[in-house]
């Protein structure tokens, strides 16, 4: 879906060595290896990142697995935000996981002879797992499309579903636990059943708009077509056009990812035609034992 030919890795955190306790002596240039490794001292600053947090509007855009934060100039930026276990466009129908994970950075100092130098790297946090179930129309069942939270910092388990009669659109409906069940059962009560984060809607034949539960818009999905070396390539990119919270931002982004792979599986599925149709329609008669009442 709009990848390009490779995959561009993140930068991913180097091997944590063993501490070890440094002292103002070096080791002579003409010493045979192996040397002590520097000592890693994690910086305070870079404690797990506030779920709660405000986060600015932005423009994310997805090559092969990974999904970049796109710059003020226009271009992706050179490290991922996200990272899939799966690059979307490369799975068939057979494939209902895939992985979501949040790409943090991550600040190490290392103890060098000539003063602490600091190190960048990005750490891979799992914030849910991608679920999806193509719809079997012959049996009456319609897809199934949920993340599933992989940590409490999550929302929760968040389903895609048909908005209801005389509404258009799906809905990103909460999924209530049977924890939370239990929970108000104690409290003599019944859990609220129902409630939804945000609506999706078809805005063109290429755009989906985002709202949330008071009917602002915030994001908007849009597939461009870019003019590339031997030809053109769609490019995804979502736009975040409201401040979110980190965790809010998270669950909108893993969304945006499965309703792409829900496009992607409809859109691979052979649609059938006016031939197709006949031919269920004359299979009592080419077939008289399956003819209704027949024994």
């Amino acid at each position: 879906m709009g990848a390009p030919k490779q995959d561009n890795p993140p930068l991913l955190p180097p091997a944590h060595p063993p501490a070890t306790t440094t002292t103002n002596a070096t080791t002579p240039a003409d010493a045979p290896p192996p040397y002590e490794p520097p000592a890693y001292e994690l910086r305070p600053e870079t404690a797990a990142p506030d779920p709660d947090e405000l986060l600015d509007p932005s423009v994310l855009v997805i090559h092969g697995r990974f999904i970049y934060p796109v710059n003020p100039s226009g271009e992706a930026d050179s490290e991922p935000a996200y990272q899939l276990s799966r690059a979307i466009h490369m799975q068939g129908t057979a494939t209902e996981k895939m992985a979501f994970q949040r790409l943090d950075l991550r600040v190490r100092t290392i103890a060098a002879a000539d003063g602490d130098v600091p190190s960048v790297s990005r750490r891979a946090k799992d914030v849910y797992e991608l679920e999806h179930r193509k719809a079997r129309p012959h049996l009456g069942f319609p897809f199934e499309a949920w993340l599933e939270p992989q940590t409490r910092k999550a929302l929760g388990k968040v389903k895609i579903e048909k908005s209801p009669a005389f509404r258009s659109g799906f809905r990103a409906v909460k999924v209530v636990s049977e924890a939370e069940e239990r929970y108000w059962e104690r409290q003599g009560k019944k859990a609220k059943k129902g409630e939804y984060y945000f609506v999706v809607k078809e805005g063109s034949e290429r755009d989906w708009e985002w709202s949330d539960v008071g009917g602002r818009v915030v994001a908007s999905q849009v597939r461009e077509r870019v003019a590339v070396e031997g030809g053109a390539e769609e490019v995804f990119k979502l736009k975040v056009l409201v401040p979110l919270s980190r965790r809010e931002r998270d669950t909108l982004v893993a969304l945006w990812c499965l309703w792409m792979w829900h496009i992607h599986v409809e859109e691979g599925i052979p649609k059938r035609t006016w031939g197709d149709r006949k031919r269920i329609m004359q299979m009592p008669r080419l077939y008289p034992g399956l003819e209704p009442g027949s024994k």
